[in-house]
């Protein structure tokens, strides 16, 4: 596959105004040397979002994304490069073949990129079958008496499988695909008697997967008529290029919509994410019949600090946005909760109440955290009796302790009261008591000192402006500007010097940068990255710049904040898991533990 030749993209940057295309997108002034408007990327009043027509780049002092003419077309447009550079192509009169473009795949794993392919081949199959075809019209028929459109059902990529054993099978042979690669695409079934290959999914309506770059990954085949023992959803199996915990339905649409309206809209099912996007409502997200996980927790604090749990009204509902609650508090976003009334799901209140009703009714009356335990705890019991009423106000006493500032314990102990006819003075007694025992189980815990740092607690994905995440900063500073600075850094045995996975990744992708470009260059290196949160991290560290008159020291004191935080990490695990030996009586294990906290505490103590 030919590679887009650089003198061509070099004539598409040069031949496009990043005024005039911006302009396309948002009304401009201009102020000074530069030209303001509202910033596309998220919601906001007084615009901040800056575009400067001599250094050709554009940078919103709100959000931090930056970057040129490219780069806005990839965010703005959720484009690939290739696509981005082939839209900017035909809009300055310079022809592009899409066909012969080298996009982000070219980075990943010849194997991997085969199981890409197959999805491709795959969704589109699928998709004209429902569409196109006699096969796919009772589907479609189910499609459009559920209230989808063809706009939704064209957005969403849903298809039909036939019934038929090989259908897809057949047609992934003849583009040049082996059973072995069927079967670890997850498409496709060996039997364990070696009759051959045959399809996974067979008489179900079928919704693409995606990953973060809007890949199809996997799929969710779900049947219109159930029959038997079939489970009504069957999902892909986990495979190299799908892993439940790390996706998130909708994700790659929503994440713009989610800069914009400033929150994501977590769901239980991607029914409900689907029917939320009709109604206009496309910030939203679900997972994948999985727990939550800390890779879910970083693609939300990707987009957003704030997240909305929005579940069913009836009792596996309430369950559901109990659990994913409780993931929030020490994870640094700010969650609440909308439940769904009158026993609906949310697909049901929206057919029932319409779209304008749900955003003014759900989505924008959401319950705070302490406010939503309170609820919870209160439900299935008769406050009139005794043992009901004392459970209820122990139960909100607990989730109180440690979780709020005095404002907050005033106002949620006054709601308490009003409910329970127990005096504030009592409740606060009681509170006081809860408290100092949550206080003494806290001092046993790692201090910040020499425990895990308050930011740990938080996803990885988006660092916080703390020493480990500035010192990352500079250090990425500087490998943007010096490759052979960078080179050092790729040869060593310890691998990636940064602890945050953006940072990371950010790394991974320079190494490539470097051995295919060789000399630095900030503006092509981030036209190369599909994520566009990585882009912001790249053009925000590029912008707040460095001094550069003392690189070597700069370097040195980011590297041992580093090394610092990862030692104090490792610290406070290993306490953990002492305590946790402790507890099992082993003391073996314990003491071994002992031994390493010792050692890591001197290497803490000789930085």
């Amino acid at each position: 596959m030919k590679r887009i030749p650089e003198e061509k993209i070099e004539t598409i940057r040069s031949q496009t105004d990043i005024v005039g295309l911006i302009g396309e997108y948002v009304q401009l002034t201009k102020r000074g040397r530069n030209w303001f408007g509202l910033c596309p990327f998220h919601d906001e009043n007084s615009p901040s979002f800056s575009v400067s027509e001599d250094k050709q780049m554009f940078h919103c002092f709100g959000c931090g994304a930056g970057g040129n003419a490219i780069t806005f077309v990839m965010d703005v447009e959720n484009l690939s490069f290739v696509e981005a550079v082939a839209k900017l192509g035909a809009r300055s009169g310079v022809e592009v073949e899409v066909g012969d473009m080298a996009g982000s795949e070219k980075q990943l794993p010849s194997g991997h990129r085969r199981l890409l392919e197959a999805h491709r081949y795959a969704e589109e199959f699928y998709r004209h079958l429902l569409l196109n075809t006699v096969e796919g019209e009772e589907a479609l028929n189910y499609l459009y008496g559920r209230g989808f459109t063809r706009d939704t059902i064209e957005k969403f990529g849903i298809g039909w499988s036939l019934g038929n054993r090989e259908s897809l099978v057949t047609l992934l042979k003849r583009k040049g695909f082996s059973d072995e690669e069927l079967s670890e695409s997850g498409l496709a079934i060996i039997p364990d008697n070696g009759s051959g290959a045959f399809d996974r999914f067979r008489n179900r309506v079928m919704f693409p997967l995606h990953d973060t770059n809007g890949k199809t990954v996997g799929f969710s085949g779900r049947v219109i008529q159930k029959a038997g023992n079939e489970p009504k959803y069957l999902n892909s199996p986990e495979t190299p290029i799908f892993n439940k915990s790390e996706i998130l339905y909708n994700y790659h649409n929503a994440r713009l919509a989610a800069r914009k309206s400033g929150n994501v809209i977590l769901f239980e099912g991607f029914m409900d994410v689907i029917s939320a996007d009709e109604a206009g409502i496309q910030s939203g997200v679900a997972l994948m019949g999985t727990a939550m996980s800390d890779k879910h927790l970083s693609l939300l604090g990707r987009v957003t600090n704030e997240v909305i749990i929005c579940t069913d009204g009836d009792n596996a509902g309430w369950e559901a946005a109990r659990r994913f609650s409780r993931m929030f508090p020490t994870n640094r976003l700010d969650a609440k909760v909308a439940i769904v009334p009158e026993g609906l799901d949310p697909d049901d209140y929206l057919k029932k109440y319409g779209g304008e009703a749900f955003r003014d009714r759900i989505i924008g009356q959401p319950h705070t955290l302490l406010s939503f335990a309170m609820m919870y705890a209160k439900r299935e019991k008769n406050l009139k009796n005794e043992n009901d009423l004392l459970q209820y106000i122990h139960e909100v006493l607990k989730e109180l302790a440690g979780k709020t500032t005095p404002v907050e314990r005033d106002i949620y102990l006054k709601q308490l009261s009003e409910e329970t006819g127990v005096s504030v003075d009592a409740l606060t007694s009681q509170f006081r008591k809860s408290e100092a025992r949550h206080t003494r189980k806290e001092r046993h815990a790692p201090s910040e000192e020499i425990g895990r740092p308050a930011e740990s607690a938080r996803p990885q994905g988006k660092p916080r402006k703390s020493p480990v995440a500035r010192a990352e900063r500079i250090m990425l500073y500087h490998m943007l500007r010096d490759g052979t600075l960078f080179a050092r850094f790729r040869d060593s045995d310890e691998g990636s010097p940064f602890f945050h996975d953006e940072y990371t990744a950010i790394f991974v992708r320079l190494a490539g940068f470097y051995e295919e470009y060789g000399e630095p260059d900030v503006h092509r290196f981030c036209e190369t990255l599909d994520d566009p949160e990585l882009r912001k991290i790249v053009m925000e560290t590029a912008i707040a710049g460095s001094s550069g008159e003392h690189a070597e020291e700069e370097i040195r004191d980011s590297i041992r904040h580093i090394r610092k935080y990862r030692i104090e990490m490792s610290i406070s695990d290993k306490l953990q898991q002492s305590r946790e030996a402790e507890k099992m009586s082993d003391l073996s294990r314990a003491l071994q533990l002992s031994s390493e906290i010792i050692a890591l505490r001197k290497s803490l103590s000789a930085l």
